[in-house]
């Protein structure tokens, strides 16, 4: 048994612990209480939400790994307590999952991202970066928040619909990011930034090198040589890295794409620090944007 999973396995005992010592009660803080694996699902609960409820998002900071991370008693606690609990799926934030399970509220509502974008294992994981994820889950948000609150049903429909106004601006910005993709290809560090490059218009012409970095292998010789030959011979319009995770293989193709005077785009995994999704998401099309115009 690995490391990681004793440690799931001894937190599961301290949720039991946990729940034991509450008496399987929440707390009286008052308003709905909502747990949230990542800080931009978070923010669509807090907009929502308004003044009637508190949202604790566990995933808070960019130097945070969703993958590896693993619970603290006091997160076990949150949990056992919420109202609502949000996910992302598909094995991203598995740990949430198996905290929330222990708790076994019967009046706990765990909303799943990735049921809510019909994405199944295998899919990719960054949900967030396709546009329709937000929007989708504040609708759910606002229709679970009226149930569990309906003196405030009111509240949370303008709320979430002032919210959902701001999404829209985003809509429209990648909009006139697609007219100029024109199919063109791409390369990828890793599939993180994906859904948003398919909407585009983008195709990324090196899937099988990126899945090896992504899976945290090494990409054979033969995709390596590809990949180097996309940046020198100009095939692509653009070079996407994760800046959050730049191996050495990826520095190397990094520096190749600067010399070769290949634009790159780089984005992150995770929210970056003083800012919201919409602000993310806007930086990083505007660099998409800026990419576009390098001749």
């Amino acid at each position: 048994m690995n490391k990681k999973r004793l440690g799931i396995v001894a937190l599961l005992l301290m949720v039991a612990m946990v729940i034991a010592g509450c008496g399987q009660t929440k707390q009286t803080t008052k308003g709905i209480q909502v747990v949230s694996s990542l800080d931009f699902y978070g923010e669509a609960a807090k907009a929502v939400l308004g003044k009637h409820g508190q949202v604790t998002s566990i995933i808070n900071s960019p130097s945070l790994d969703p993958h590896s991370y693993e619970p603290t008693t006091q997160d076990a606690k949150k949990v056992a307590q919420a109202d609502v609990v949000i996910e992302n799926g598909l094995g991203y934030d598995q740990w949430l999952s198996k905290v929330a399970a222990s708790s076994d509220s019967d009046q706990q509502t765990m909303i799943t991202v990735n049921k809510l974008m019909k994405r199944t294992d295998g899919d990719n994981e960054h949900l967030w970066y396709d546009l329709e994820t937000m929007p989708t889950l504040t609708k759910q948000l606002i229709t679970r928040f009226s149930k569990i609150d309906p003196a405030h049903k009111a509240d949370f429909q303008n709320n979430g619909q002032a919210y959902l106004k701001k999404l829209a601006g985003l809509k429209t910005q990648l909009a006139g990011l697609k007219a100029q993709a024109k199919g063109q290809k791409v390369a990828v560090s890793e599939p993180v930034f994906d859904y948003a490059l398919k909407e585009m218009g983008y195709q990324v012409a090196n899937q099988h090198f990126a899945k090896a970095i992504e899976d945290g292998t090494d990409p054979s010789p033969q995709d390596i040589d590809a990949m180097r030959q996309l940046i020198k011979k100009h095939q692509i319009a653009f070079l996407v890295v994760n800046k959050q995770e730049e191996s050495r293989t990826i520095k190397e193709m990094h520096q190749l794409a600067t010399k070769e005077k290949v634009p790159v785009v780089q984005v992150t995994e995770t929210l970056p620090a003083k800012q919201t999704y919409l602000t993310w998401m806007q930086q990083q099309f505007d660099a998409v944007g800026k990419a576009q115009n390098v001749k």
